[in-house]
């Protein structure tokens, strides 16, 4: 069974796991279904936004879309919610990847 059709599985009996989610997510993005990919990670920061890993592939995915304002939207938000966790690797690797968008 495919990765993707046992993430479904998982997620019909807990639907509100934010991990399942986003790694539902990440399947649709390395199979190249771009949009839904996308779709699915906006649906991850809506309904779990302390979730900042969400924000950050989102955030890297929309820049490479060329959509820098929102992507910079995106990981800033990202920031604020890793702070909020006391997840400092994934602050400095988001400001990092946010300086890079600047400098663009």
């Amino acid at each position: 069974m495919a990765r993707k059709e046992k993430l479904r599985q998982m997620l019909q009996s807990d639907p509100n796991d934010p991990f399942l989610n986003y790694a539902l997510a990440q399947e649709y993005l390395s199979a190249d279904e771009r949009p839904e990919a996308i779709k699915r990670f906006r649906d991850v920061i809506h309904r779990f936004p302390d979730y900042h890993a969400a924000h950050f592939q989102l955030g890297q995915i929309l820049a490479e879309e060329g959509s820098t304002d929102e992507a910079i939207q995106t990981v800033t938000s990202g920031i604020e919610a890793a702070k909020q966790a006391g997840d400092r690797h994934a602050v400095s690797e988001m400001t990092e990847f946010l300086q890079m968008l600047g400098d663009q």
